[in-house]
């Protein structure tokens, strides 16, 4: 079976029946940017790298017990959020995890948006500084969005508000983004 033809819902019914190889393509495929994510949140590689692989054996002994989803990489960011979470939360407040640090401009996918000339890198520059303003929870968003390309319902899901109130947070964080970004 090519499991790269199936949707993620067909993908996730092929897991929960019990697919070794339907989750072993899900993690191959999600690894990467569960980890670049999971880094933003707590930059610890090994405690991230932990909670990822402690993640995906949950979801596997547990699969009798989980319901259908329509979007997995927005059900595994917010599964990995919160086992990251829990395995810190015994030192620190959970208020403090990812509030202080969120940083995407680092992310190797985000660098490709400006190629190597004086232009562009005063352009990044600019940016940089426009974004470093921005509040955690704003720049986290930005990310979600734009970055990982999740669509308001999953950036809901994942945030805990509504597909109105994540519509308004992205909008208002690009606005605020555009202000600082004019003002350099």
């Amino acid at each position: 079976m090519s499991y790269s033809t199936l949707t993620d819902n067909e993908l996730w019914k092929c897991f929960l029946s019990g697919d070794k190889k339907a989750l072993a393509y899900i993690y191959s495929k999600q690894y990467q940017s569960l980890l670049a994510y999971g880094m933003k949140l707590f930059p610890d590689y090994e405690l991230v790298r932990d909670c990822i692989q402690d993640m995906f054996v949950k979801l596997y002994i547990n699969r009798k017990n989980i319901s259908l989803i329509t979007h997995i990489n927005s059900y595994l960011i917010k599964a990995l959020r919160n086992r990251i979470y829990d395995e810190v939360s015994v030192n620190i407040k959970k208020t403090e995890i990812g509030v202080s640090s969120f940083d995407f401009i680092t992310d190797d996918f985000f660098l490709t948006f400006f190629p190597e000339n004086d232009d562009d890198l005063a352009q990044r520059k600019k940016l940089k500084n426009a974004i470093e303003k921005l509040t955690a929870r704003q720049r986290e968003i930005i990310y979600l969005r734009f970055i990982r390309e999740l669509d308001y319902n999953e950036i809901g899901d994942l945030l805990g508000i509504n597909y109105q109130s994540a519509k308004n947070l992205v909008s208002r964080s690009l606005v605020k983004l555009r202000s600082f970004y004019t003002e350099e």
